[in-house]
């Protein structure tokens, strides 16, 4: 990516790094945070980035990882490998701290590996060394950082016989002090000098001890002289200790060979661990700015929701302002335009937008989630180009002008249609006119290109241009008129006034002055920027009754689910109400049937005589009165809003039909469903559609009330003609009465005499007004559907 030493700086992606590095928990993780380059590749972003996402959820959802810290053991890896090395006791811990971070991480991760596929890729590369990590753990003592007594048999037996020697060689000397007088012992305690025990004696009475000197106190009042009855014991002591140090050494020397002999797998698990201690850190301070991942398009299209500048936020936060923070909403590039003019008071935060924008394309193309709302677009961006600041140098003899001069030839070189430009008032520090036009001839370059470019400036001249100007739209800051206040809310396609008169009234600038201004700069500015300022107040009202109408807008979509929700319970509701009436119906047929099977049964058993007839009468006159009881409700009484005319809806039958009597004294209603006519009770309905009162009602047309306990089929199979002929007639009978029109007569194929018969029958019958054999679906040649003479 082409990006500059001077804009990294200016665009402070340095205190960013180092604000990150803070957080990182070893020098190398430090490092590599500290060594971070935005990249240009799709893939490689991919790949930085997947592990942090994944890590801010392992900080914020999951258990917290058992990591210690990494220490940087570069520099003892590096020695195991000579000839004869022998690592010391601190060097071999923090190798096995090492060991047993790689060991902890591969272990935590791989539990997990469903839920952090990134992180997995990452661990691939540890190798955890067990025996080695065993080995140091045995026989190194981190709290006292020794070799432990357990590191060898040798060594505990030479460790047990000095703790024995010493334990005698002290009672001795001791013994001998206290039996000294006081005139010769300065103290009668035992000190150890040089590793040797000694008395402390007067000077004057050092004839009165046998032994060796080994220190003299500052005063040189007392001398520390070990005993001749000790020198012995003191020499065999020193042979031990040394023989104590060479079985030591013979340890570290064992430990640094097996360090050596894993030298690449240890340097591979410290590289890794640093890379997992910086993500880690990374992903920390992403979380404390409640960054999100950004989304990437191929379109050069950004489209910044809630986005702030990192170090100002964690500034803020400090300070406890966060409060103050007001996030940039920004759309730029795309088929719409892609070079943006901003304008706008002095400290409304124009540069502050500039940086944001660049400092969060630079985390995005680093792999890090960016200090904006979810959402938030960016561009693939090949290159960053800041000329932010007076960049004037006494040291290589530029002035201000020549410093910007300098920057925006290396930005005409460089920058292409995946490039990025900031420029900080473009056109400043020279003749007004000039930079104008200077500024204008650039732009036009840079928008010609296709470059992704936002320039600040206070040059009227500038915000006409970008008026009249394709692929470049005017931009501002906005300014609180009334208060003379910056709100730092950048507004697109609307110009900014700078206020400068304004605010120079504001900060003390004498009225006479300002009015005299005012004069100098003519109409034409005072129109330009009245203008502005009447477009500001018009884009205010807009922005406040826009966001009204959005709010509106939620509240009534609010509404709408509601009342979706509702309409579907309500569908739901009449769909079960339906099935029950379908099952209800479904019974009674049952039931209808069952009963027209015992009634032909009866029949043939008493070879239809009057009473097997009669009997089968009276069973379907109960059936009958069963059905209309099961309709019935408990209930009944006067019925208060229902007249005839009204259309209902029949919850039993799940059908709507219409009122046709005004319900009596017994509550009950006489409604017409089809060709139905059923008696119910008024809870048993729902009105649909009142009838209209100005109608004058015609009486109701007197009809037996329908059965539903007539089939809409009969079935003769197994019967004779006689037989049949019998229950054909009443089966005709029971279907005029009932209002039925149609119905269907089963006789089976067979031989074809039942059905010859039966037809000649129906001929000649006269509720009969036509007959057919059944189409395809309806049974064919085994039955006939016949239709019934209306109103008979």
């Amino acid at each position: 990516m082409n990006l500059s030493a001077a804009t990294i700086q200016t665009l402070e992606f340095d205190k960013l790094r180092e604000s990150i590095a803070l957080r990182a928990g070893s020098t190398l993780g430090k490092e590599e945070i500290l060594a971070m380059l935005p990249s240009a590749d799709r893939e490689t972003i991919r790949v930085r980035m997947a592990p942090v996402v994944e890590t801010v959820n392992v900080i914020a959802f999951d258990d917290p990882v058992s990591l210690s810290r990494v220490p940087d053991i570069r520099s003892p890896l590096g020695a195991c490998r000579t000839p004869c090395a022998m690592l010391n006791v601190p060097e071999l811990l923090q190798i096995g701290e090492v060991l047993c971070g790689a060991r902890r991480l591969r272990d935590y991760v791989t539990k997990r590996r469903k839920k952090y596929p990134a992180l997995s890729e990452l661990i691939v590369t540890l190798t955890p060394c067990p025996n080695l990590e065993e080995a140091i753990s045995n026989a190194l003592d981190p709290g006292t950082e020794t070799v432990r007594d357990s590191a060898s048999s040798e060594l505990r037996r030479i460790r047990r016989s000095i703790e024995q020697l010493r334990g005698s060689i002290r009672e001795k000397v001791a013994s001998l002090a206290g039996n000294l007088p006081d005139s010769v012992v300065q103290d009668r305690l035992v000190a150890l000098r040089n590793g040797r025990h000694v008395i402390p004696v007067r000077e004057s009475q050092k004839e009165s001890v046998q032994g060796i000197i080994h220190d003299q106190s500052a005063s040189g009042q007392t001398l520390f002289i070990e005993p001749m009855v000790s020198v012995e014991q003191g020499n065999r002591l020193r042979q031990l200790e040394h023989e104590e140090k060479q079985e030591v050494d013979r340890i570290l020397q064992l430990l640094t060979k097996y360090v050596a002999d894993g030298h690449d797998e240890i340097q591979q698990n410290l590289r890794t661990l640093a890379q997992f201690d910086a993500i880690y850190a990374k992903a920390i301070y992403c979380r404390e700015l409640d960054c999100t991942e950004p989304l990437f398009n191929d379109r050069g299209h950004f489209e910044l929701r809630g986005a702030r500048h990192p170090l100002l936020e964690t500034f803020l936060r400090a300070a406890e302002r966060a409060e103050e923070l007001v996030p940039l909403e920004l759309s730029l590039g795309g088929d719409d335009f892609w070079t943006l003019v901003l304008t706008g008071p002095n400290a409304g935060g124009k540069t502050v937008a500039l940086k944001t924008v660049g400092l969060l394309s630079l985390m995005a193309q680093s792999g890090l989630p960016v200090a904006a709302r979810e959402n938030s677009e960016f561009p693939i961006l090949s290159g960053v180009f800041a000329d932010i600041g007076d960049k004037q140098s006494i040291e290589n003899d530029l002035s201000t002008f020549s410093s910007h001069a300098t920057n925006l030839g290396a930005i005409c070189d460089q920058a292409d249609n995946t490039s990025l430009v900031l420029l900080d008032e473009i056109g400043s520090s020279t003749d007004p006119d000039q930079g104008s036009a200077l500024a204008m001839s650039m732009l036009c370059l840079l928008t010609d290109r296709g470059t992704r470019t936002i320039a600040t400036t206070h040059h009227g001249a500038l915000k006409a241009f970008a008026h009249s100007t394709t692929g470049i739209e005017n931009g501002s800051m906005a300014f609180d008129a009334e208060s003379l206040e910056p709100t730092f809310q950048l507004r697109l396609k609307v110009p900014g006034s700078s206020y400068a008169f304004e605010i120079a009234r504001r900060f003390g600038v004498p009225g006479d002055v300002v009015d005299r201004a005012v004069g100098i700069a003519g109409s034409d500015v005072g129109r330009i920027e009245s203008l502005i300022q009447d477009l500001d107040e018009t884009y205010r009202s807009y922005r406040e009754h826009a966001e009204k109408i959005v709010i509106e807008r939620e509240e009534t979509e609010a509404q709408r689910l509601t009342y979706q929700k509702r309409l579907a319970e309500v569908e739901d509701r009449e769909r079960n109400l339906k099935r029950s009436a379908e099952e209800e119906a479904k019974r009674i047929l049952d039931g209808a049937n069952a009963l027209i099977e015992r009634t032909v049964q009866d029949i043939r058993q008493g070879n239809a005589d009057k009473v097997s007839i009669r009997s089968a009468h009276k069973g379907i006159e109960a059936a009958r009165a069963d059905l209309r009881k099961s309709l019935e409700v408990s209930d009944v009484g006067p019925v208060v809003g229902i007249s005839a005319g009204d259309k209902v809806f029949v919850n039993k039958l799940g059908k709507e039909g219409t009122v046709i009597n005004d319900p009596g004294n017994s509550g009950r209603l006489l409604v017409e469903v089809g060709t139905f006519r059923v008696e119910v009770a008024p809870r048993e309905v729902e009105i649909r559609q009142k009838v209209e009162t100005s109608t004058p009602q015609t009486p109701p047309k007197v009809m037996v009330d329908r059965d539903e306990s007539i089939s809409m089929e009969v079935d003769l199979r197994g019967l004779t003609f006689d037989e049949a002929s019998d229950i054909v007639d009443k089966y005709l009978d029971d279907l005029s009465t009932g209002g039925m029109e149609r119905a269907t007569i089963i006789h089976g194929k067979g031989t074809g005499v039942l059905r010859q018969k039966i037809g000649d029958f129906l001929k000649k019958h006269p509720l009969v007004r036509r007959q057919r054999l059944g189409g395809p679906g309806e049974g064919g040649a085994g039955v006939t559907v016949v239709e019934l003479e209306p109103g008979k």
